[in-house]
């Protein structure tokens, strides 16, 4: 994972187009540290993904890039977890796999609908 990096447009143009990944957002810090607030994944594209992010109150971002969409799925869903999941972090719902995988959480063993985290 990147350092926490103040998440602005031109910052986001910094990482290369085309990338698959996972990121995570930041309102503020605690303690000098920045926290978790929101975990994302991109099948397709990471720097659109953040892109469309932005202008949505975070300040910071952190990202890695990852080889294929299964480990994406994957450690969206330890992020998601490590974070809070849906009682501290802004995320709305678990994270799901790409439309037509039936892939489990990999943190709950479970699907991803069944899984409060």
């Amino acid at each position: 994972m990147t350092p926490w990096t103040p998440f602005t447009r031109e910052n986001v143009q910094k990482v290369p187009d085309g990338l698959l990944g996972v990121f995570q957002l930041s309102k503020g810090e605690s303690k000098g540290e920045s926290t978790i607030s929101y975990v994302g994944r991109a099948d397709v594209n990471l720097r659109e993904s953040l892109s469309e992010m932005l202008d949505k109150g975070y300040s910071q971002f952190q990202w890695v890039q990852l080889p294929w969409t299964k480990e994406g799925f994957e450690m969206h869903c330890r992020l998601y977890h490590h974070g809070g999941g849906h009682k501290k972090l802004d995320n709305t719902d678990h994270p799901y796999p790409p439309e037509g995988k039936l892939w489990q959480c990999t943190v709950s063993a479970t699907t991803p609908s069944m899984c409060d985290g």
